[in-house]
């Protein structure tokens, strides 16, 4: 990713719409998981490829976060706001932590990257950090046709299908929890931008902050009630939450 980029995370993490919603989303699927294991110190959480901290460090109320990124930029904006986590520097496919060592992992919208060249060996690395018991939670970008202005400027190699993120989980030993679609009411406005943008690079984060004056915040908090209830098939994100068989 641009270090560019990092900046701009680290500069909208609280104020723009998108992660604010996604801080809620995740929460809303990891928050009973969590809970279940009881708020200890001794808990252990990887944040992996958690660039700025903007959806991941939120998980220190629950335990000590150990943040993971390749990017030494990212866990130095990562340590100005949030100082309280362990920063560890290195690729998610060779993760230098013990088998079995923590309790939960998060990875958003990391396996997509370009120098993710392996997804699937990315989820069984994963998968030997994260205790029998322990939950994994993937957020990734859905759709596989919607490459735009924002995946060049990240250096998006590939989007996923619901179920090709669940054929990684199941394949790297996890039984699924819950999976979902998400953002599913993005996937028309990012069809237009797709043939807008055609091969230009552009950044979602350097507008629209407010999310159209809190309407897609709005329709944000809508879709997550819907979520309480049923799966979507689909969503300009895709969502996995999976279980480390014990």
């Amino acid at each position: 990713m641009e270090t560019a980029e990092y900046r701009r995370m680290a500069a909208v993490e609280e104020s723009h719409w998108w992660y604010r919603a996604t801080r809620a989303l995740l929460q809303q699927f990891l928050l009973p998981e969590l809970r279940a294991m009881g708020n200890s110190p001794a808990r252990r959480f990887l944040d992996a490829g958690c660039g700025t901290g903007a959806t991941g460090a939120w998980l220190s109320a629950f335990g000590s976060v150990i943040a993971l990124d390749s990017a030494p930029e990212a866990l130095e904006l990562y340590a100005e706001r949030h100082p309280q986590a362990q920063r560890l520097l290195g690729d998610i496919g060779a993760i230098n932590l013990p088998d079995e060592s923590v309790d939960a992992a998060l990875c958003v919208t990391v396996l997509y990257h370009d120098m993710v060249t392996d997804p699937a060996g990315a989820l069984r690395e994963l998968s030997r950090v994260v205790r029998p018991g322990g939950v994994l939670c993937l957020l990734e970008p859905g759709v596989r046709s919607l490459r735009r202005g924002h995946d060049r400027e990240t250096h998006a190699a590939r989007r996923f299908s619901l179920s090709d993120v669940e054929q990684l989980a199941s394949q790297a030993g996890l039984e699924i929890v819950r999976s979902t679609g998400a953002y599913s009411f993005l996937i028309p406005p990012a069809w237009v931008k797709a043939r807008l943008e055609r091969q230009q690079a552009s950044s979602d984060l350097d507008s629209n902050t407010s999310g159209l004056f809190g309407l897609l915040g709005l329709l944000a908090w809508s879709e997550r009630q819907l979520l309480r209830l049923t799966s979507l098939p689909a969503g300009l994100s895709v969502l996995v939450l999976a279980r480390k068989k014990v």
